[in-house]
């Protein structure tokens, strides 16, 4: 039997051979990210060092402007970004609430993003949060502050610094740890 230098089988085989590894890899590669049972929130992610002013309507009806707070009130804040149909942003709430009563040297402010605001008042009524919300109704804020995921809060120095950005729910222990080496709380 002659070969055929024409014969397209070993090209097949060794495209068969090169797609069966690239699948095996890729299974190798999921298996290695997703083996932790409870991700953590995600603190890598670079955040500009200034960071950009925004004004915000609250759900109780007066205004918050960051420049202001800190040129008149001059707290560090925690800005988290959430919506009502958020699983993780709804778990954590109670959290941020708990940790803003433990805190009151911090503001913390809650805006809600990307949502329908008689849904997140719904919420916030619902789970009884105490501390400031608002609701971005012109997407200013999420402009300014792009979450990379939801929800995803910043951690802005008296200075008007931004110290730390983090993606994802946050538990009370991981809020007190990120707020002492960001603020010094």
């Amino acid at each position: 039997m002659e070969s055929n230098p024409t014969d397209p089988a070993p090209s097949r085989t060794g495209i068969l051979l090169l797609v069966t590894v690239a699948i095996i890899g890729a299974l190798v590669a999921i298996a290695a990210f997703s083996d932790r049972a409870d991700p953590a929130p995600s603190t890598d992610v670079a955040a500009p060092d200034l960071a950009p002013d925004f004004t915000v309507d609250l759900f109780d009806g007066s205004t918050f402007n960051l420049v202001d707070h800190l040129e008149n009130d001059g707290r560090p804040v925690v800005l988290n970004l959430w919506a009502s149909w958020c699983g993780p942003c709804r778990a954590e709430m109670p959290d941020f609430d708990t940790f803003q009563s433990e805190q009151p040297g911090i503001l913390v402010i809650g805006v809600a993003v990307s949502d329908r605001e008689d849904l997140a008042r719904a919420l916030a009524d619902e789970l009884g949060v105490s501390y400031l919300l608002g609701f971005d109704a012109t997407e200013t804020v999420a402009a300014a502050y792009p979450p990379l995921g939801m929800p995803s809060t910043w951690f802005i120095g008296e200075d008007r610094t931004v110290r730390k950005q983090v993606t994802g729910q946050i538990s009370l222990a991981t809020l007190r740890e990120l707020a002492a080496g960001s603020f010094g709380f």
